[in-house]
């Protein structure tokens, strides 16, 4: 590491190499891979069938210009549909589809090196349920299991990852004090995630704490250095190429 750059090892590509490509697209993935990066991270909504996709928002407005909800809409429409972020980028991408998380195991398989944060989009649970969900992603996953950290807000699902035993999970705090919680502290999770705007100027980060936090939406040197000072161990980033 540098004065002005992180190493790759404690970065976490958000979505992917969001800041050149459409976010949560296998293209973006692909390249965050491409320029180093050893941690991607990535979302996933339900379809009406309750399949599991990449795919950041409830709405299909602004990634795919489309209208309606992820879940109003089957698997096989899903994949047909384009995933471009026309405001920020564009027609140029135009051609690039929703993928479904099926997608990520050959992309896993052939960089073996290469952890995945999974984040299962709470807003899918009232479609699905929190089993369903759990138990597509599961199987979906089994052949890249030991390349793939579970991730969610909902604390519920996290928990019910843990108990299936599934292996690394994460936690994303709702609120900073949630860190306090019971139910925070009987999952025991093994990554916790925090905006970097909501941990508390005074805090320091016991190094006896095993627990990996992880500080999301880092944009600058200056503040990924004052995070790592408190004690975070990685920090999530849309501006990989930036800070690496």
């Amino acid at each position: 590491m540098s004065d002005l750059s992180f190493n790759l090892d404690i970065l976490v590509a958000h979505r992917g190499l969001q800041a050149s490509y459409p976010e949560n697209t296998a293209l973006a993935l692909n390249k965050a891979i491409a320029k180093g990066a050893q941690y991607i991270e990535l979302d996933i909504q339900f379809s009406a069938d309750c399949q599991p996709v990449i795919y950041h928002d409830p709405d299909l407005q602004r990634v795919s210009h489309g209208s309606g909800k992820v879940w109003d809409y089957s698997l096989q429409q899903l994949v047909k549909m384009p995933a471009y972020e026309p405001d920020r980028l564009g027609k140029r991408f135009i051609s690039e589809t929703i993928a479904p998380l099926q997608a990520l195991v050959p992309i896993l398989q052939s960089n073996p090196k290469v952890t995945a944060f999974v984040e299962l989009k709470e807003e899918s649970i009232a479609h699905c349920g929190r089993e369903r969900m759990l138990s597509e992603v599961i199987q979906c996953l089994s052949l890249v299991k030991k390349q793939v950290v579970l991730i969610s807000y909902d604390y519920l699902l996290v928990q019910s990852a843990r108990e299936r035993l599934w292996g690394p999970v994460g936690l994303v705090l709702k609120e900073w004090q949630d860190l306090h919680s019971d139910i925070v502290k009987n999952i025991a999770s093994d990554y916790i995630f925090v905006d970097h705007e909501k941990i508390p100027d005074d805090f320091r980060h016991p190094k006896r704490d095993a627990t990996c936090l992880v500080a999301y939406e880092v944009d600058s040197i200056e503040k990924g250095k004052q995070l790592l000072d408190k004690g975070i161990t990685m920090l999530e980033t849309f501006e990989l190429e930036r800070l690496s």
